[in-house]
């Protein structure tokens, strides 16, 4: 089984103050699945925690990569990927300052195209990855800012009481069929065709991600995930496991294990996290 990107880093620093860290906010979990014979997924999920000036800050950084099983080494693409998009992207979010909208966009975009120049510098190295590729969807939590990136059909969702509501829009065949009214969002998700994917890291020279930000509100939750939990578990029943599991981290077991229950046909790789801490008591 290829190795996991998993990270969760908590740095705090204040000479002579007591800075309290929040509890935690976020939780993971991937399986290989039942048929694949190798996890082509990695993920990342930190909780940065930061104080300067006995300020404290937190955010988060989410990412999940799909590695392209019709490709070579699609593990070493998503694992490749995540690192560099770390690399690129974690000086930001350590600085003490407020970092504008803007920044952000011009940073994420940075980011993505470094991740897809680092596969092309892997595959060049190793013949053996010639032709590899992976989806990324990637979330950054910074107050009530909810920023995303998104190359592929692997997901990010913010989910409330009210709603389970897909942030991300899938680089697909079956979305541009939707988009021209060709098929309904139902059709779609049981088209033969639904893992043609139009867009990929790895694939094409220059890739030009979606990326947007939204303001969140108390309560939402933040999932981001790969399509072997999409592809097995229906969006009421996301809804359902996320609100009402009593942390980020049950949530994201109980959501693997319904997609092992309802086939297990691909890799899967989830992360749930909470927009704002809980108060404490």
């Amino acid at each position: 089984m290829a190795r996991k990107i998993v990270e969760d880093r908590r740095s705090i620093g204040a000479a002579d103050t007591v800075i309290r860290s929040p509890r935690r906010r976020l939780g993971f979990a991937s399986n290989v699945g039942k048929v694949r014979p190798v996890d082509e997924d990695s993920l990342l999920a930190m909780e940065i925690q930061t104080a300067y000036l006995s300020e404290p800050r937190t955010r988060l950084l989410l990412m999940v990569a799909d590695g392209m099983g019709g490709h070579r080494r699609g593990d070493v693409a998503s694992r490749t990927a995540v690192r560099a998009v770390a690399r690129t992207i974690l000086p930001l979010l350590t600085t003490s300052e407020d970092i504008p909208q803007g920044t952000y966009d011009q940073e994420l975009r940075a980011a993505v195209d470094q991740a897809n120049k680092a596969i092309f510098t892997e595959a060049a190295r190793n013949p053996e990855c010639a032709g590899m590729g992976t989806t990324l969807s990637l979330a950054i939590v910074d107050g009530r800012d909810l920023y995303v990136a998104n190359v592929g059909d692997s997901r990010a969702y913010i989910i409330n009481e009210r709603e389970i509501f897909q942030v991300t829009r899938d680089h697909s065949l079956v979305q541009e069929m939707v988009d021209r009214g060709e098929l309904s969002p139902e059709e779609a998700r049981h088209h033969p065709r639904k893992n043609v994917i139009t867009m990929a890291l790895g694939v094409y020279d220059e890739v030009t991600p979606d990326i947007g930000c939204l303001t969140t509100e108390p309560g939402d939750m933040v999932l981001v995930c790969c399509d072997g939990l999409i592809n097995h578990v229906e969006d009421e029943d996301i809804q359902r496991v996320v609100m009402g599991a009593s942390d980020p981290q049950t949530a994201c077991e109980i959501l693997v294990d319904l997609a092992n229950k309802g086939g297990g046909t691909d890799n899967i790789s989830v992360i749930v996290a909470r927009t704002q801490p809980l108060s404490r008591t």
